[in-house]
């Protein structure tokens, strides 16, 4: 095939007439578009002899276009273009004329896309481009490329181009028309179809509300009831018939409005699941319901669902009591509680307990562990009393004498009670409830160290006592003795040799006499030490009797 070629020689009219009928026959005995698609696109490759033909689909709003026909099959790899890679078919779509391009390389068109048409693996050298109309619309394209330069056009080629791509544009028109019309059958269809299923699941659900225990209310957007079933109408103490076309609000008393209707609107009033507690008039009587109120998208309306919760809400109320009554106990005890789970992780903590122990609750519970509180052992200690019969009974402990560590090292010596919690048979928690016994250790201390001293006065008491006695005792025949010796000393002359031991009756009887009267005026005394170790009177009056100085002690005699 030579650089260049002359599109011509299509013979005369009559073989131009011929040609075209027979392309309608052919069309004819094979309707489908395919078939119609593949016959024009290989007449038209005999009619200009160019070794590529295409048909392309466009579609209105998008950048894109389709190939659906090829001279070759094997070459619709690639079934989608985008336009902004084809400058003639956007110049095809502004101008809906025949385009011819005799050089594909060389046409300022083309200018922005040279480098892609030469980067390709068989560039084309020309083209010729038809429109393809449907409803005075460009919706595709008879796209012909030739290997050759295009010398020149015929115009009965262009002609006859023109009608081929009429006759196909027809075919296509149909085509899509049929498409359309199908799309439309499928969407009714489908929309029959999903009206049916919409109609079946009502009916369904007509039939869950109409059995439901709770209370089941359907309203439009201003509020007007359209449905209610049985049990709204026996929990409200009303007549069905009678509540449509009222306004839900309308049922609750005044101090609820507001928030049903804020409610009805969509905004989040409820608890996390979506319930609010509404008053609603019950004849003369207040009922509490918990609501749970939803726009519905279609159709457009609002379901409220609703159960009479007047009595749980009641008991609620005085739990709720009761829990504040205890937990105010429990934190006005004077003794330290302290609750663990039964994996010993503190719960609980009471004021007494963080003054006792030194910790505040927030900084415990949940983080420390009862074992911690004891030093070792002591903890694994009171469960096993806990857990035994022989202190107190089996999940109990009666009063035991226990340490415990206050800021972590200190110890401080408490009174233990304490009792296991049970579910049924299951331990889930302990009790122990801790008293400071330090200021009580401190006072039997000073009862103590008061007795002693009570004691020794008594002690000292007698032994004033007898000093007193024993001296009035001894005077008297101290009294006699001393008498008589004197009288023996003055008989006894000096140079007699007796006169030496009667001197010493005499000087010793003298001092014995000294000491009873020292014994009876005792009113302070003193000790030293004696022989064995031993404590004795010092009636020396503070002399030292002695070579060795002793250590003494003194008293007062009540």
């Amino acid at each position: 095939m030579s650089d260049e070629r002359s599109f011509g020689g299509l013979g005369s009219e009559r073989d131009v007439l011929d040609g075209i009928k027979s392309l309608v026959d052919e069309i004819n005995d094979r309707p489908t578009l395919g078939d119609v698609l593949k016959t024009v696109v290989l007449r038209m490759a005999q009619l200009f002899g160019v070794e590529r033909v295409s048909v392309v689909l466009l579609k209105a709003g998008e950048d894109v276009a389709y190939v659906i026909a090829e001279q070759e099959e094997a070459l619709l790899d690639n079934v989608v273009v985008r336009l902004s890679d084809y400058p003639e078919l956007q110049a095809l779509i502004r101008s809906r004329e025949p385009l011819v391009i005799p050089d594909v390389l060389g046409d300022s068109l083309l200018h922005g896309v040279r480098a892609k048409i030469q980067d390709a693996k068989s560039p084309p050298r020309a083209a010729v481009l038809f429109p393809l109309l449907h409803n005075k619309e460009v919706v595709g394209a008879l796209f012909l490329r030739s290997n050759a330069h295009l010398e020149s056009v015929e115009e009965r080629l262009v002609a006859t181009g023109r009608l081929v791509a009429a006759i196909t544009s027809v075919a296509i028109g149909s085509a899509l028309e049929q498409d359309s019309l199908l799309s439309e059958q499928r969407r009714l269809i489908r929309k029959k179809a999903e009206a049916d299923a919409k109609v079946a699941g009502l009916q369904l659900f007509s039939e869950f509300f109409a059995q439901a225990h709770d209370g089941i209310v359907v309203t439009g957007k201003s509020g007007d009831i359209r449905y209610v079933n049985a049990a709204a109408a026996a929990i409200l103490r009303r007549e069905p018939a009678g509540m449509l076309g009222t306004r839900f609000v309308d049922l609750l008393a005044p101090r609820s409005h507001v928030l049903a209707e804020r409610a009805v609107r969509g905004d989040d009033v409820g608890d996390r699941f979506g319930y609010v507690d509404l008053i609603a008039r019950a004849g003369d009587d207040e009922l509490v319901i918990s609501a749970a109120i939803r726009a519905l998208d279609s159709p457009d309306a609002v379901l409220v669902s609703f159960r009479d919760v007047t009595e749980l809400r009641e008991i609620e109320s005085e739990l709720r009591q009761t829990k504040e009554f205890l937990e105010n106990l429990i934190q006005s005890s004077v003794d330290a509680i302290v609750a663990a789970d039964i994996d010993g992780r503190i719960i609980l903590l009471n004021r007494a307990a963080e003054r006792l122990l030194g910790y505040a609750a927030r900084d415990v519970v949940g983080k420390m562990t009862l074992t911690s509180l004891f030093p070792p052992g002591d903890a694994e200690d009171v469960m096993r009393r806990l857990r035994s019969e022989a202190f107190g009974g089996r999940g109990r402990l009666e009063t035991t004498r226990k340490d415990l560590l206050a800021n972590g090292d200190e110890r401080v010596a408490v009174s233990l009670t304490a009792s296991i919690i049970y579910e049924g048979e299951t331990e889930v928690a302990t009790v122990n409830v801790f008293t400071d016994l330090r200021e009580r250790l401190k006072m039997e201390e000073k009862l103590s160290h008061v007795q002693r001293r009570l004691q020794s006065s008594e002690r000292q008491a007698v032994a004033a006592e007898l000093a007193g006695t024993a001296a009035h005792e001894l005077n008297q025949p101290l009294t006699s003795i001393l008498g008589y010796a004197e009288m023996i000393r003055r008989r006894i002359p000096e140079t007699d040799v007796n006169r030496k031991a009667i001197d010493t009756i005499c000087r010793e009887t003298e001092r014995m006499a000294g000491i009873v009267r020292k014994i009876g005026q005792i009113t302070a005394y003193e000790t030293k030490p004696y022989v064995g170790g031993s404590q004795i009177l010092d009636l020396s009056g503070g002399e030292e009797t002695s070579d060795v100085a002793a250590p003494k002690s003194s008293g007062k005699v009540p």
